[in-house]
């Protein structure tokens, strides 16, 4: 999910940087706290890279749904 509440000190689990308006940050997994947040694209390069569909840290599925 895509939270449109992002606060300056959120940052992407993966790449450690800020969203924007090109690369917004995602919420897709129920983590919470510092690594609540993924950019996309940083999110795909990693599922690829670990053939995973589900977070390692709270085992749910990665929904990039965007929140209204």
């Amino acid at each position: 999910m895509m939270d449109s509440n992002l606060n300056t000190e959120d940052i992407c689990r993966v790449c450690r940087c800020e969203g924007t308006a090109d690369k917004p940050l995602y919420h897709p997994c129920i983590c919470t706290g510092s690594i609540k947040y993924v950019h996309q694209e940083c999110l795909v390069q990693w599922l690829r890279y670990s053939e995973k569909e589900f977070c390692e840290l709270c085992n749910h599925r990665f929904s990039f749904i965007p929140s209204e």
